[in-house]
């Protein structure tokens, strides 16, 4: 994992078995990779922020939240969109502007990681998705600095 990844976080840390709850909630097991960061960083905000994705840059603005009182929470935000998301495809992180970050368990337990785009969700569920990488620890690899400056 990326250690140049400061967190700025205001919920406190996640106790393993409110993710388990959730993870039964939503049918799904969540990587590893991405608990160990959820579990210190509930809701947390990354810096650096950016990624490269489809010649923009992106916005990886917070982790959603585990806490049932937070805005950002994860079973919340799901029921909210589920309407407009293939079935097995989770969020589990938002940008500024109401796309998603989303694991994607269609093809196997071990999920890959999606890139959500809402507009194009209410059209098209399919056209709503594309391919960002493999895991979460390659998206946070990928995190860097804004280029404009």
């Amino acid at each position: 994992m990326s250690s140049n990844i400061r967190w700025i976080c205001e919920n406190d840390n996640v106790e393993i078995t409110t993710i388990s709850n959730v993870e039964t909630m939503l049918g799904v097991k969540f990587p590893k990779d991405y608990i160990e960061i959820a579990m210190k960083n509930d809701g947390g905000y990354p810096k650096p922020n950016r990624f490269d994705f489809n010649d923009n840059e992106e916005v990886f603005n917070n982790l959603l939240s585990f806490d049932e009182e937070d805005y950002s929470n994860i079973i919340n935000t799901y029921n909210d969109i589920k309407d407009r998301l293939i079935e097995k495809v989770i969020p589990f992180a938002e940008d500024p502007f109401g796309n998603m970050i989303c694991f994607d368990y269609r093809n196997n337990e071990q999920p890959v990681v999606i890139f959500w785009e809402h507009e194009k969700a209410f059209n098209d569920k399919e056209s709503a998705i594309s391919y960002l990488c493999d895991t979460f620890t390659e998206l946070m690899l990928m995190l860097h600095e804004s280029k404009e400056q």
